[in-house]
Order: C-alpha cells, then structure tokens, then sequence
C-alpha cells in the first residue's frame, strides 16, 4: 500500500513539474516530498525534457488552434455558410471557456446591452442579404427575447 502512495505521491509531483511548471520548491511544498528527492526522481526520469517537450507541444498546439481560429472566422466571413459560422461560433466558446488562465479584474459585462447589439446587427445584416429572414427573426423576437431574459435571470 506504502508503494501505491509513493507512486502517487511521486505522479503528482511529475504532473506538478512537467504540466504545471512549477519550480521544485513549488513541488515539494505541495507534495509534502524534499527538493532533493525530486530533483533525483527527475534526473531518473527525465523530467526536465518532458517539461520542454509538453511546453514545445502545447505552444505548437495553441498556433495550430490560432490558424484555425482564424480561418473558419474567414471562411464564416466570405461565404456566410451556416454550418462553417456554427463551427466558428462552438470553436470560440470553447477556446473563451479554455482562456481562463488568470482573470484580471474582468469588466463587468452588460449582457443585456451585448445582447441587443447583437440582434440589431443580426437585423441589420438580414435586411440587406435575406429579407425572408428578417421576416423569420421579426417573427420569433418575443421568443427571443423571453428566452433571454430568462436565461439571464438563471445566470444572476
């Protein structure tokens, strides 16, 4: 069972390294095991280069992501596609959902106020590309709106 511990133990304090890119000290502290223990644990392991491998992929991961950020948001852009917009849309709330590193004091945000700027484009944009769909928002606005605010209100 002590074996189990340590294998856990010693797991975590890789993950703490490696992932996390906490210092050794940082480990220990967290850990509960010595900084010479680590550092020895590492040299067996190779810790270190696992660290500046994990950083070298997680860096080409988020170019990778950038690129591809960038070219559905053209793609949604220049031929208005609806499955290519939705990609775009579900792409950029999981990326804002992921960007939660450290949050300095955010602004507060007026949903509300976002909110109708955001129809008032979208009518603005059906009035001059697809007036039956102007027709169908008109349509569905109480909806719309009823559904917001008591979405909002959930939220708060």
């Amino acid at each position: 069972m002590g074996k189990e511990i340590d294998w856990e133990i010693r797991e975590r304090a890789e993950d703490l390294y490696v992932v996390d890119g906490l210092t050794f000290e940082q480990a220990a502290a967290e850990t509960g095991v010595s900084v010479s223990q680590l550092k020895n644990w590492a040299a067996a392991e190779g810790w270190r280069d696992q660290r500046e491998e994990y950083r070298s992929t997680r860096k080409n991961s988020r170019a990778t992501v950038l690129a591809l950020r960038a070219k559905l948001a053209r793609e949604a852009l220049t031929d208005s596609d609806p499955q290519k917009v939705y990609a775009f849309v579900r792409l950029e709330a999981l990326a804002l959902k992921n960007e939660k590193t450290v949050e300095i004091a955010a602004p507060k945000i007026d949903k509300p106020t976002l909110f109708m700027e955001a129809v008032e484009f979208i009518a603005g944009y059906l009035k001059e590309t697809d007036p039956e769909g102007l027709k169908v928002l008109a349509r569905n606005f109480d909806g719309l709106i009823t559904a917001f605010k008591a979405k909002h209100a959930q939220a708060t």
